[in-house]
């Protein structure tokens, strides 16, 4: 009986060991798949058609959807502002203008603009192609 006992000891140490350490793998690449996916959100963009422009208070409003309020961004000390490609100044951002770039969430209600790119005119849309006839 001890024979029997000895070796299914044995062996049951040796897998229980094998899936303790294999279950530490797993929580390591979840943590790191977590830690990854952070960095990749840290900034997030945004675009719109610009409502209101505040240099005063370094911001710029954007419309917001159906029953929501509008999006404010502030423009970060370092945020790098262009229009039609060119750098400019919040001065020259004038409302109706559309602009696209990237922003960083600062708490729930505040915002931080990282890039700001305004074009005097907006995004041109794509013409679907003419359907040929066929004879």
């Amino acid at each position: 009986m001890k024979k029997l006992i000895t070796p299914l000891l044995s062996a049951a140490i040796i897998f229980g060991g094998l899936f303790i350490e294999s279950t530490a793998r797993a929580d390591d690449k979840k943590a790191d798949e977590e830690k990854s996916t952070k960095k990749k959100r840290e900034f997030l963009p945004f675009r719109g058609k610009i409502k209101a422009v505040d240099v005063e208070k370094n911001t710029i409003s954007l419309n917001a959807a159906k029953g929501k309020p509008d999006r404010v961004f502030t423009l970060a000390k370092d945020a790098k502002l262009t229009l039609d490609g060119k750098e400019a100044k919040l001065a020259d951002i004038k409302e109706g203008m559309h602009v696209g770039g990237s922003y960083k969430r600062i708490s729930k209600t505040e915002t931080e603009a990282r890039t700001v790119n305004v074009k005097t005119k907006g995004p041109g849309r794509k013409k679907k192609p003419a359907k040929k006839k066929t004879e």
